[in-house]
């Protein structure tokens, strides 16, 4: 694997010392993720703002339900530094100290269920550390963790696990509800039992069933999908007599594949939609489904269009996706996000996929272009060699209303106004990741950008978009946090367009130059895998800073010592500064620019400063400039002539004697 290391460090000193002070401006982007590997559990992670400082005391809590976690871990970050970290121990607890400080932590918890359970709960507690039992609620969470499902190809799905029970006894209500999602299913079955004694046969609908308290209790049961369709999703719902709920998962059946889970930050309502855009042709069945716990989905779609204003409760939601070609490939979209929409609005989730049909092995992407107007277009789709260069990125084709338009050799397209599809095929580098980019902008002298999009291949990624306002330099600062152990792989390349402006690779930081628009962050991850301990599979933790570049100053003397009242000729320079002051002596005060040079008078010994401000903080240099004592002039009393004057002397002797000479010969 190759690493690369940038840090830029600008250290000049004249017989003087660096002054300490440096301040930096807020970042424009400060970012924390927790990666995880699409095969294993998605983490579980809170957050919350102390606003005074206190030392604190995190519990984490494997709350053994339906059975212990064959791993478990908490991780605490302060802003983007991780603070601490603990694994639960064989009694299924685990405790860290924080020191006292304000602001903004996160807690994050990974964990690798019961082989045989798939999932499981857990409780952490956030207390003063003077009172470890008196939990923090605003600052304590509870949650489950679940393994993804296996998808079976037979149509054929069962779940076999155990519940346990409330400290209450009675009568609890068992909800299954058929999701109808892509189809109803042909049949689910199945009973909940104590040991090898059956307790109740359960089927779709509400069942009553009187059971005791603190007690496990096994729940089996099996789903069969629709001969039409080999894939469905149900939900099992159990509460206690108090209405307090010990079960609630909603599970896939068949080829359905493993949902993808999202943070709903707030109790709040939403609008889901799907896109069918028909390109390459139509799809054979596509939908997708949002689901929170095990009751009733929140929200379907069994065919293209829109469901809006549906409440959804704040925590984690599951959307499930579900989508088959025909003959040929198709291409679909979908969208969750706060209803109503308004120009600021976030999307919790969005995508644009391409289904291939069952025994193709082409790996294409496709991606989304809204035109506001009938036009000429230029798409550029460029491969960023980054980390390695694919074997071969297939020529892109562009299509609307599942009509191809016809692209020149640079190119540029016609289309009307709305949405067009990019359809690229690549083939993988051969080993390693790779990254390419797609770009649709307007034509004309300057065009304004529609569609600057990123994709990496081969790996885990995302990416962040950052709207810079103003000119200059800007720095970008990925670190490893080492959690639950070193990335095997993480990069991040900084592209605008085609152009890449910046990468890096494993941590540190680079610079880039840029002008007011729109940047693309993308990160490509690969966290470490280990067998030795399964609490290290596949999980990693980074974090990355986008702030203005601070500014450096280079600042010299022509001489370390002058004559007093001689002049020494100071020079300087200064990057992503924008205003420089002089201070430490007469002619050495008050503004200059950012670079230059100029004589000063020394008259004294002194320390002469240059500070330098700019978008990203200040910086400052200085240097001492010894003034020595001018030469004793010489008085008519007598005293030591030097060197010079002797000689001319005995110059203006030796003349005198040749003449001399001369008129006695003459005479």
């Amino acid at each position: 694997m190759r690493r690369f290391a940038t840090q830029v460090l600008l250290f000049f000193s004249v017989i003087g010392a660096l002054a300490g002070e440096k301040a930096t401006a807020d970042v424009l982007l400060d970012q924390t993720e927790l990666v995880g590997l699409p095969t294993v559990a998605a983490a579980s992670q809170y957050s919350f703002t102390a606003s005074t400082a206190q030392a604190l005391t995190v519990t984490l809590t494997d709350f053994k339900i339906p059975a212990a976690f064959t791993s478990l871990q908490v991780a605490v970050t302060l802003g983007d530094t991780l603070v601490g970290s603990a694994a639960v121990n064989s009694s299924g607890g685990a405790t860290l100290a924080l020191p006292a400080a304000a602001g903004n932590y996160t807690l994050y918890v990974i964990g690798t269920p019961n082989a045989a359970q798939g999932f499981g709960g857990f409780g952490v507690c956030v207390a003063p550390a003077t009172s470890a039992k008196s939990c923090i609620a605003a600052y304590s969470f509870s949650g489950n963790i679940e393994t993804p499902a296996a998808v079976s190809n037979s149509g054929t799905s069962t779940l076999n696990t155990n519940f346990t029970t409330s400290a209450v006894p009675g009568t609890y209500t068992v909800i299954i509800t058929d999701d109808a999602f892509p189809m109803a299913l042909a049949s689910i079955a199945g009973g909940i039992s104590l040991g090898a004694t059956p307790v109740t046969m359960l089927g779709a609908g509400t069942t009553q069933v009187t059971m005791a308290a603190n007690t496990s209790y096994q729940l089996i049961l099996a789903a069969n999908a629709n001969a039409a369709v080999p894939a469905g999703l149900y939900g099992v719902h159990i509460t206690d007599p108090n209405g307090a709920v010990v079960f609630d998962r909603t599970l896939p059946v068949g080829t359905m594949p493993a949902s993808t889970i999202v943070d709903n930050t707030s109790s709040q309502a939403l609008s889901l939609s799907l896109t069918d855009y028909a390109y390459p042709a139509a799809l054979a069945n596509v939908g997708v489904a949002v689901t929170e716990g095990g009751t009733a989905a929140l929200a379907t779609l069994t065919v293209p269009g829109s469901v809006n204003n549906f409440m959804a409760p704040a925590g984690s939601v599951q959307i499930w996706q579900f989508a088959v070609a025909g003959a040929q490939p198709g291409v679909y979209g979908v969208a969750l996000l706060p209803y109503p929409s308004s120009g600021s609005s976030v999307d919790l989730f969005s995508t644009t996929k391409v289904v291939n049909p069952t025994a193709s092995n082409t790996t294409s992407y496709a991606f989304i272009a809204d035109l506001p107007s009938s036009g000429t277009y230029n798409l550029v789709v460029n491969d960023f060699g980054f980390p390695y260069l694919f074997q071969s990125l297939g020529t892109p084709t562009v299509a609307q209303n599942g009509v191809v338009l016809p692209t020149s050799a640079n190119g540029d397209f016609t289309a009307a106004a709305g949405p067009v599809v990019i359809l690229v095929n690549v083939t993988p580098p051969q080993s390693g990741d790779g990254i390419f980019g797609v770009t649709v902008e307007t034509s004309g002298a300057s065009p304004q950008v529609l569609l600057d999009q990123t994709q990496a291949v081969g790996a885990v990624f995302s990416t962040n978009v950052i709207n810079l306002g103003t000119s200059g330099s800007y720095s970008v600062t990925l670190t490893d946090l080492g959690f639950p152990a070193s990335f095997q792989y993480l990069a991040v390349v900084v592209s605008r367009g085609s152009q890449v402006l910046g990468k890096i690779y494993t941590g540190g930081t680079f610079a880039f130059n840029a002008t007011p628009g729109q940047y693309v962050l993308t990160f490509i991850t690969t966290p470490t895998t280990t067998n030795v301990m399964p609490s290290l599979n596949d999980y990693g933790l980074y974090t990355v800073q986008v702030a203005p570049a601070v500014p450096t100053v280079t600042f010299t003397a022509g001489s370390s010592s002058v004559t007093s009242g001689q002049t020494d000729q100071l020079t300087w320079s200064s990057e992503n500064a924008t205003a420089c002051t002089a201070s430490g002596a007469s002619g050495w005060i008050g503004n200059e620019a950012t670079s230059g040079t100029t004589a000063v008078v020394i008259s004294s010994t002194v320390s002469l400063t240059l500070a330098c401000t700019g978008p990203g903080g200040s910086a400052s240099q200085s240097l001492s400039v010894t003034a020595t004592a001018a030469p004793a002039a010489s008085s008519g009393g007598g005293g030591s002539l030097d060197f010079g004057v002797l000689a001319m002397l005995c110059a203006l002797l030796l003349a005198g004697g040749v003449k001399a000479a001369g008129k006695s010969d003459l005479s």
